[in-house]
C-alpha cells in the first residue's frame, strides 16, 4: 500500500476563509459536559489527604465512602492508610507494588443495621475499573468481584462510646472507588517518542494531590526513566539505555532555571538530535509544573547539555503543529459543505467534480495539504473514495464496494509517509492510503465480533474503536507498509449498546450509547476507563456518527462534540439547520434537507 503524498503536491495554495456566524464555536451552550481541554491542569500546591479513621463520621454510610477513599495518597502508604480503619487482627498484609484496586459504584453502599449494633455495609453491582500502581498508571483490571460486604462497628474493646467505628470484618483487597481517583490525585500527562522517534505519545498518569510542589518534578522524571505504561508499549520507546536521576530535581527559586541531572550509558545521547529529543520529552511532559516557569537546564552526568526557556522551546517544538483553529464541516445533499461556527470557515477543499454522492467524510491537513476520505453512494452499496491535494483534492481514488460503512477517520502521521486512514466497512476495521482506496484489513489481536467504530488519536499512535458491543484502545504503528496494532485494552462504561467513539482530548474519549434509563447519552471518558461524566444526555434516538475536536495543550478547550441522530445532525444539544450551512458559490440544493455526518478538519 502507498501512502505517500502525490509528488505532483509541490504548489501551496492558502485556504480562504468566508466569513460567517452562527452555531456555537466553543461551548457557550453545553449539554452537561464542560468540552475538551487540556487534561493536564497547572498544579500550584498541594491537597488534603483523605480522612483518617479518627476524622471519619460516625454515621455507617459516610465511614464506608471515607473508607473507599482511605487508600488515596502516595502509593508507598496505601495499605497503612486502609489498615488504618481496619481493627488490628483483620488488616491486609501489604502486597509487592502497593497496588490499589480501582471500583466504580452504580449507587451508594447500602448499609444493613444488626442486632449486635453493627452494620453490613453491601456495594453491589460493583464496575472494576483498573489497577491504579506505584508509578502512577493505571492497569487492566485484575479483580472480578461485582459486589463486597464487609462490617462496621464499635471495637468490644472500646472504653464506652467515644472508640468511634471501625471495620471489623473488611474486604480482601485494597479499594477505591474512581470517585476518590478524581479528588485526591491530578491528571498529568507525560510524553513518550513514537518507534519512529517522529511523535510524542501522551501517556496519561495520576499525581497524588498530597505530593508537594517542590517534589513534583521529581516524581514525574522518576515515570518518564520507569518507561510508558504497559498497553503503549508497542508504539512508544523508553529512555535511552541507562538513563537514571542523579538526585532529585531541586526546587528553584521564583522564576529560576529548573535543573535535571540524568547519567546514561557511554554513546546513548551522541548526536544533538538525540539531546534535542530527549530535552523536548522532558519540557513537554513538565508543562504543568508551576516550578519551570523559566528556563529548564538538561545536565547528563552533571555536565549542561541543554539549557532553554521552557515556553518559548514548546513554542518552537509544538507537539501537533495545528496551527488553525478547527474548521467544521457536513453532508448535505450529496456535497460536502462547511458549517458556520468558528468565525473563520473554511471553504470545502474538494473540487467540485469530486465533491459528489457523499455520505460521510474525513479531512486531514498538514500545511497547505489536504487529504481526504469520502464514504460515497453506489447504487445501494457504499464505496471509499481517497485522494490528496495542495489547497484543494481534485483527483481521487475508488475502492470497492461494500454494504455498510461507517465514518472514515485519518492518523495523523509525521514526514513523508502522509496520514494513514481507517474506516469500518461490514464488521471489519480497514486500513487506506492517500493516494490508494484500496482497503487492507486491521488486525486486532484478542478481540472478537463486528467492529462498529473507530476513532483516531491526534498523534497518529492510539486508535479507539468499538467492537462486540465493546469499548477498546490500542496502540498502533506503521511496520513494512501495513498497520500493526498492539493487545487491546477494553474501557469500562456505564453505556450500554455503544454505538460511536472518538477522541476528546490527548487522553480522553467520547462515546456513544444507552443509558440504564434506556436513552441515548454521549459521555466522556477518560483512555483508562477510570474517570466518566456525561457530556450530553436524553437524545432522542440512538447516535449514529459522533466526531470531536481533541483538546489539547496547543489548542486547549476549543470545540464540542458534532453528533448525528436520527438523521439529525447536532452540536452542543443543538440541531444543525440548513440555514447553519456556508453554501458558497453554487449554493444550496434544492429541498428542505439539513446536514448530517458533521465533522471537523484538522
Amino acid at each position: 500500500m502507498t501512502r505517500r503524498f502525490p509528488s505532483v503536491l509541490v504548489a501551496a495554495t492558502v485556504l480562504a476563509a468566508v466569513a460567517a456566524c452562527g452555531i456555537p464555536n466553543e461551548t457557550e451552550v453545553r449539554v452537561d459536559g464542560p468540552g475538551p481541554q487540556a487534561e493536564t491542569a497547572r498544579a500550584d500546591g498541594t491537597g488534603k489527604p483523605p480522612r483518617s479513621r479518627v476524622e471519619s463520621s460516625s454515621d455507617p454510610l459516610a465511614f464506608a465512602e471515607d473508607f473507599l477513599a482511605a487508600a488515596a495518597g502516595e502509593p508507598d502508604g496505601a495499605y497503612e492508610r486502609f489498615n488504618d480503619y481496619i481493627v488490628e487482627e483483620k488488616r491486609l498484609v501489604p502486597q509487592p507494588g502497593n497496588e490499589v484496586n480501582i471500583i466504580r459504584l452504580d449507587a451508594p453502599p447500602l448499609v444493613t443495621r444488626n442486632n449486635d449494633g453493627t452494620s453490613s455495609i453491601t456495594i453491589e453491582h460493583v464496575q472494576q475499573v483498573g489497577v491504579l500502581r506505584a508509578n502512577g498508571s493505571v492497569g487492566e483490571p485484575v479483580a472480578t468481584e461485582t459486589s463486597y460486604t464487609f462490617t462496621v462497628g464499635r471495637r468490644p474493646t472500646d472504653p464506652g462510646t467515644g472508640g468511634g467505628l471501625w471495620v471489623l470484618d473488611p474486604p480482601p483487597v485494597l479499594l477505591m472507588t474512581d470517585e476518590a481517583l478524581g479528588t485526591y490525585y491530578r491528571e498529568h500527562t507525560i510524553y513518550f517518542w513514537n518507534a519512529n522517534r517522529d511523535a510524542l505519545v501522551p501517556d496519561l498518569r495520576y499525581l497524588p494531590r498530597t505530593v508537594p510542589v517542590q517534589r513534583q518534578a521529581t516524581e514525574v522524571l522518576n515515570w518518564l526513566i520507569g518507561g510508558p505504561a504497559d498497553w503503549l508499549g508497542t508504539c512508544a520507546v523508553r529512555l535511552p539505555d541507562g538513563t537514571g536521576p542523579l538526585g532529585n530535581v531541586p526546587a528553584p527559586q521564583e522564576g529560576g532555571r529548573l535543573e535535571v541531572n540524568l547519567s546514561v550509558k557511554a554513546g546513548a545521547l551522541d548526536t544533538d538530535d538525540d539531546l534535542d529529543k530527549l530535552f523536548q520529552q522532558i519540557v513537554w511532559s513538565l508543562w504543568a509544573n508551576p516550578l519551570l516557569d523559566n528556563e529548564l537546564e538538561l545536565k547528563i552526568q552533571n555536565q549542561s547539555r541543554r539549557v532553554a526557556v521552557a515556553e518559548d522551546w514548546r513554542r518552537n517544538h509544538p507537539l501537533y503543529g495545528l496551527g488553525d483553529p478547527p474548521a467544521r464541516f457536513g453532508v448535505l445533499g450529496g456535497k460536502v459543505y462547511p458549517l458556520q461556527g468558528s468565525g473563520d470557515e473554511q471553504p470545502v477543499p474538494i473540487a467540485p467534480e469530486v465533491n459528489r454522492d457523499v455520505v460521510s467524510a474525513a479531512l486531514s491537513r498538514d500545511g497547505t495539504t489536504v487529504a481526504a476520505a469520502l464514504v460515497t453512494r453506489d447504487g445501494k452499496a457504499l464505496r471509499l473514495r481517497t485522494g490528496a491535494g495542495v489547497g484543494m483534492v481534485r483527483d481521487v481514488r475508488d475502492g470497492k464496494s461494500f454494504a455498510a460503512m461507517g465514518r472514515p477517520v485519518w492518523l495523523r502521521t509525521a514526514g513523508d509517509a502522509g496520514p494513514i486512514g481507517l474506516v469500518v466497512a461490514d464488521g471489519e476495521l480497514y486500513e487506506f492510503g492517500v493516494d490508494d482506496a484500496a482497503l487492507t484489513r486491521v488486525r486486532l489481536p484478542g478481540v472478537s465480533g463486528p467492529v462498529t467504530a473507530v476513532g483516531a488519536a491526534l498523534e497518529g499512535n492510539r486508535i479507539a474503536f468499538i467492537s462486540g458491543g465493546g469499548l477498546y484502545v490500542a496502540a498502533v504503528r506503521s511496520v513494512d507498509g501495513a498497520l500493526s496494532v498492539g493487545p487491546s485494552r477494553r474501557l469500562p462504561t456505564s453505556l450500554r449498546d455503544l454505538s460511536a467513539v472518538d477522541w476528546f482530548g490527548e487522553n480522553s474519549l467520547v462515546v456513544a450509547g444507552v443509558k440504564g434509563n434506556g436513552r441515548a447519552a454521549i459521555h466522556k471518558l477518560n483512555v483508562d476507563g477510570t474517570q466518566e461524566s456525561e457530556e450530553v444526555t436524553d437524545i432522542g434516538a440512538p447516535v449514529t456518527h459522533l466526531a470531536a475536536y481533541p483538546g489539547n495543550p496547543e489548542l486547549p478547550a476549543l470545540a464540542p462534540a458534532l453528533y448525528e441522530a436520527n438523521e439529525v445532525a447536532y452540536v452542543s444539544g443543538m440541531p444543525i439547520g440548513r440555514e447553519h450551512v456556508v453554501p458558497g458559490a453554487e449554493g444550496l440544493p434544492p429541498g428542505s434537507g439539513t446536514p448530517t455526518a458533521p465533522f471537523y478538519l484538522f
